[in-house]
Order: structure tokens, then C-alpha cells, then sequence
């Protein structure tokens, strides 16, 4: 860096000199030229003319060397003061081109300049130089407002700023010396908070639901090596039960594999047609043994349409399967599960028909349609409903969290992973759709899904 400093400094002072010469030959040719036509005319003699050019020449001699003392030119100051970046006091890059919010105050503590982001984060709501103190409620990010006033610094300073139990913020302010403004940049940390807290309590969950079968394992394992080791005849009831609990942690397994999956593949959207139609059959067709075996009617009400949509067919069988099977564990032995499916105008009508068809019901929306989903496009449906028990209020607003059990509200003893419902969340979200559940107390229960239709494949095309 410092040889091309010096580089630059050289030629800029070469440039200098030769500028100053040309000047004084310029000068010195000029006066030399009025002496000569004094001399031509007879206005004045030789020796007076030669003595006016000698004086020329040392007046002009004297200017050159002059101006070069006056203005000395030093090379590193000069290069460096060319490289130094604007005074810190006015922005080199506009607010608006920054991603995070940000905003700027003077020392005297009011907000001069913002981006759009900011002004939505802080609700200025169009004010002109607001004080930042009327403006932020946190003490810890105005003590720091503070400090930067007070004292600059080369090192940004950063500070958590705590604005309920679920949001977080970060902020960075930087103010240099000699900088008149204080630039506040702000990150929200309340996704990276939530992930994270999410993540402890899976596994925490996880180590706990696979503890107990394994739990029951060991014990019978050592049951049978002990007490039970001269007793063959008791074997049979151990191993039944065993097999029980193993396969229970195998379903468990497979439930955790199949949510991380989905979840890892969520921000993708899926591009496959397929007929909801044939998923719903071939759903419905896997189950109608285990229906049987628990003496409940599968009534599954198949449209004569394909109704296309955008998806991933295993995802959207894992739908079908995991409400259809829940409904029929939780439906009292004869009863009936209802499966219907069809089409609406629009997301709202769809969510309408899914889950709003009983009258005097308790409701709760589990997942909402995207909003990047137009409210005028077509939708389909899809609505799974049985005759149990029925869910208390109170319940509904933890139906698909991960390992919540729903026979925790609905009273019996089912048996399950508590991720059924969880990995229908997820999958939903996948396919930009919504979930909805409609209650009433010893009637039964109904879970509706829906999602954006396929738009014609002539329209697509």
C-alpha cells in the first residue's frame, strides 16, 4: 500500500514541476519578445534591451523557486490524503440499501434518518426527527444510545434487547471519532431463539419417548434372566409385551426420521401433479384392515374428479393415513370415519368446508394458508371426521405439538407416538395449505386440511 502511496505522490509532483517550468518559459519568452520590438523600433538600445532580459530571467528564476518552497509537495501526506475515506459524519451508503433495519441519531439523541425497515420495527409512523427515547422502550439499547454519545469508539458496540417472552433483538452501534451520528443496525434473533429452544425440547422429548420402551425392555429382558428364568411358561406373556414396546420405539423411530425429513424439504416447494383422488384411495385402502379389526365403518366418499394439486404423493399419503388412523382409534367400537374430499373457489371456502360443517362446535385453526397464496385461487379439501369422544377446549391450541398425545384429552388409553398430527402440520406447511380441527363433546371430532388446486395443465402449459 505505501509503495503505491509513494508512487502516485511522485507523479503527481513531476506533473507539479514540469506545469511550473512551462510557466516560466512562457514568462520569460513573452518579455524577451517586448524587448525585442522595443529594440527593432529604436525605443530603447542593445545594452538596455540584454539587461532587461537578464532581469526578466532572475525575476522569473525567483517565482519558480519560490512557488516550490510555498506549496512543498510531501509525497505520503499528499497520497495518504487522497485514499482517506468521506468525514464519518456524512453516510457513504444509503440506509436504504441495507437488508436489516437501521436507523441514525445525532448527539442530540434525535432519530435524522431511517430505512423502511426500521420505520416499521420502531412505528414512526411518518415522524420528522423523533427523540429516540419517545420512540425505543428498552433502557439497555438507550444506556448504550448513551454510552455512544458520550463516548465514540473504532469498535461497534452490541446489545440484546428483550422485546417480549418470544422476540429478541440485537443491535450494533457504531459511532466513530469525529462522527456527528450514531448508525444503529438491528437483527432479530427471535428465529434462531425459537429454533433452538425448539431443537432442546425435541430432544429432550425424544430421549424421553424412547426411554420408556427401552426402559420396559431391559426390565423384562432381566425379568426372564432372574426371577423368570425357571419359569418358561411366563416367557410367552414377556415377549408378547416386549414385542409391543419394541415396536412401539420402531414407529417411534420412524416418526422422528420421517418429521426431520419433511422438515429439512420445507422451504422447497413441491412440483409434482398428482390426484388427490388416488392418494385418498390408496390411503384409505392401507387402513381398512386396522378399521376392521377395531369393528369401526371406514366411509370414504371418493369424488368422481381427480382434483389435481401440486405435491409430493408420500407426503400427502402420510395425511391421509395418520388422520384416517387416529380417527379410527379414538372412535367408540361400531362407529363410523367419514372421509371427504373435494373443491372450492377459493382458500377461505375451502378452510370453510374442511372445518366449519358443524353447527354449536368448538374450533381451532392449527395452521394457516400462506399468505403468498392467492385468496381468489381454487383450493381443495379434505375432511376426516370420526365419532369419539371429542376434545375439550382448553386442549385444542397444543393438538400438533410433537409428542403431545391427543388420548391425554380424549381420555383412553391410545397408544401412539404423539407425532401424528405434528408431521400433518409440517407437511401442510410444505404444500402452502392449512389445517383445522372442529369438535364437539361426545360426538365425535373432525380434522380438515387444505391446499392451493393445480391450475389446468392447458393454463400451466
Amino acid at each position: 500500500m505505501s509503495d503505491v502511496v509513494s508512487s502516485a505522490a511522485q507523479t503527481r509532483v513531476r506533473r507539479a514541476t514540469g506545469l511550473r517550468t512551462r510557466d516560466f518559459g512562457v514568462l520569460l519568452a513573452i518579455f524577451a519578445t517586448v524587448l525585442l520590438l522595443m529594440l527593432v523600433t529604436g525605443a530603447t538600445g542593445p545594452l538596455e534591451a540584454i539587461a532587461g532580459v537578464l532581469a526578466a530571467a532572475a525575476v522569473s528564476a525567483a517565482y519558480f523557486v519560490g512557488s516550490a518552497v510555498i506549496s512543498p509537495p510531501d509525497a505520503e501526506t499528499d497520497g495518504v490524503a487522497a485514499s482517506l475515506p468521506p468525514s464519518p459524519a456524512i453516510s457513504v451508503i444509503p440506509l436504504k440499501s441495507l437488508p436489516l433495519p437501521a436507523f441514525e441519531i445525532d448527539l442530540d439523541g434525535r432519530i435524522v434518518a431511517f430505512n423502511a425497515e426500521a420505520e416499521d420495527v420502531l412505528r414512526l409512523d411518518g415522524r420528522v426527527r423523533p427523540r429516540a427515547s419517545t420512540v425505543i422502550r428498552s433502557p439497555v439499547l438507550l444506556s448504550a444510545i448513551d454510552d455512544a454519545v458520550r463516548t465514540p469508539s473504532d469498535t461497534p458496540a452490541a446489545v440484546d434487547v428483550e422485546v417480549g417472552p418470544d422476540e429478541t433483538w440485537r443491535a450494533y452501534l457504531s459511532r466513530p471519532p469525529q462522527a456527528e451520528r450514531i448508525l444503529v443496525v438491528l437483527e432479530d434473533l427471535s428465529p434462531l431463539r425459537r429454533a433452538a429452544r425448539s431443537r432442546s425440547d425435541f430432544i429432550a422429548n425424544a430421549s424421553h419417548e424412547l426411554r420408556t420402551p427401552l426402559t420396559a425392555l431391559s426390565g423384562f429382558i432381566e425379568t426372564m434372566r432372574g426371577p423368570a428364568k425357571d419359569d418358561p411358561e411366563s416367557w410367552g406373556r414377556f415377549l408378547d409385551i416386549m414385542a409391543i414396546e419394541a415396536e412401539r420405539m420402531s414407529r417411534l423411530i420412524a416418526d422422528l426420521l420421517s418429521l426431520s425429513r419433511i422438515e429439512s424439504s420445507e422451504q422447497v416447494a413441491p412440483r409434482d401433479r398428482i390426484s388427490l383422488r388416488d392418494i385418498l384411495r390408496a390411503g384409505a385402502s392401507a387402513l381398512e384392515g386396522f378399521a376392521e379389526d377395531r369393528g369401526i365403518r371406514l366411509n370414504v366418499v371418493v369424488p368422481a374428479e381427480p382434483l389435481h394439486v401440486i405435491g409430493n404423493y408420500d407426503e400427502l399419503i402420510q395425511v391421509v393415513e395418520n388422520l384416517v388412523s387416529n380417527a379410527i382409534k379414538y372412535s367408540r367400537p361400531g362407529g363410523t370415519v367419514t372421509v371427504t374430499v373435494g373443491t372450492a373457489s377459493d382458500t377461505q371456502q375451502g378452510r370453510a368446508t374442511a372445518a366449519q360443517a358443524w353447527p354449536e362446535s368448538d374450533r381451532m385453526t392449527l395452521i394457516q394458508t400462506v399468505a403468498r397464496v392467492g385468496t381468489s385461487d381454487p383450493a381443495v379439501w379434505l375432511r376426516v371426521e370420526d365419532e369419539g369422544p371429542g376434545i375439550e377446549r382448553e386442549h385444542l391450541p397444543r393438538l400438533g405439538e410433537r409428542f403431545y398425545r391427543t388420548d391425554q384429552s380424549r381420555g383412553g388409553k391410545i397408544t401412539g407416538t404423539g407425532l401424528g398430527l405434528a408431521i400433518v402440520k409440517h407437511i401442510m406447511a410444505h404444500h402452502r395449505g392449512g389445517m383445522a380441527v372442529e369438535t364437539r363433546l361426545g360426538q365425535g371430532t373432525a380434522f380438515g386440511v387444505w391446499m392451493p388446486a393445480a391450475k389446468p395443465e392447458a393454463a400451466a402449459s
